[in-house]
């Protein structure tokens, strides 16, 4: 059975002593490394009668399921097993695991990817597999909540805005944020917004905003603020990676007919989307496509490309 999950919901209203008695092979998955973590807590922890070790994927074999799951010797016993980036085993190995026949005890798989082996676990359906889901673009504001609640951070309304609009809007992030923040201010009944500004500064980059500044042709607006961040290639290549997917769904906005309700994002798409031609998006989708390429490289012909660009804007003599 496949079970996904928001990560709020999960954290309130998951069994927490789930493992506790469960028998059988279990693979989770997150969309975050720290989530992943912060599962891995909380279905661990209540487990102080269970012997739980480790592994990591690449030092599991078949001769070491053999041994330890399919005869009986004097070092095998009731152990637990959680393996670790489990989407690194090998495809007869996880073919083993899936057919343990496990009476007493458990083994937890978890993945760091939903790659293919993922995806095909869980189709196949042949093993619980536990996933928590990102938050829609929407939700982030309560996932900052939820963060500061998980950590017993008080934070004060400006602050949360503050944090919203400054820091980068992703799990880790807020995460890391938070916890800086609770380490210097841990006795503080309310942390507010100079609390936040003596130890953060501004470092965000507004995908929204800056697809909207683009789809609207405010051209010199998009390239002022991501030249503003010459060296940063990782954060470059998150946004060209972005910028293909928004301008894609520019291309055809039909599919928001059917929708019962738009979002903001969606009247957005909307309105812009006539601002276009077919062959236009195409051009700039390829753009995108080759900055983004660039940015994995770490290629520092891209600042040369987006500077250049920057001044073509500056004249109205770009795209």
């Amino acid at each position: 059975m496949h079970s996904k999950w928001q990560i709020w919901d999960f954290f309130s209203s998951f069994q927490k002593d789930y493992l506790k008695t469960y028998k059988g092979v279990l693979a989770i998955n997150s969309f975050d490394p720290i989530c992943l973590k912060m599962m891995k807590d909380y279905l661990l922890g209540p487990l102080h009668d269970r012997q739980v070790l480790h592994k990591m994927a690449s030092d599991v074999s078949s001769l070491w399921i053999e041994e330890e799951f399919q005869t009986l010797s004097f070092f095998g016993g009731g152990d637990c097993f959680v393996i670790h980036q489990a989407q690194d085993l090998k495809t007869d190995v996880l073919e083993l695991i899936q057919n343990l026949s496990l009476d007493d005890r458990f083994v937890v798989l978890a993945f760091e990817s939903d790659n293919l082996i993922w995806k095909k676990l869980v189709k196949e359906n042949r093993i619980p597999t536990l996933n928590i889901e990102a938050p829609r673009f929407w939700e982030i504001n309560k996932l900052l909540d939820f963060i500061g609640s998980y950590l017993r951070l008080p934070l004060s309304y400006e602050a949360k805005n503050w944090i919203l609009d400054a820091i980068e809007n992703d799990l880790s992030s807020f995460y890391n944020t938070c916890t800086v923040l609770k380490l210097n201010f841990p006795d503080l009944r309310e942390v507010g917004i100079e609390e936040v500004k003596s130890l953060f500064t501004v470092d965000r980059l507004d995908q929204f905003s800056l697809a909207s500044s683009f789809a609207r042709k405010k051209f010199d607006l998009f390239f002022d603020r991501i030249i503003s961040l010459e060296g940063d290639f990782d954060k470059m290549r998150q946004l060209f990676n972005f910028m293909q997917s928004h301008l894609i769904k520019m291309s055809d906005v039909s599919y928001l007919a059917k929708k019962p309700r738009l979002t903001q994002y969606d009247k957005d798409l909307q309105g812009t989307s006539k601002l276009w031609t077919p062959e236009s998006l195409q051009k700039e989708i390829a753009r995108f496509s080759h900055w983004e390429i660039l940015s994995k490289r770490k290629d520092q012909n891209l600042w040369h490309e987006l500077k250049k660009n920057y001044l073509l804007s500056l004249h109205k003599s770009f795209p």
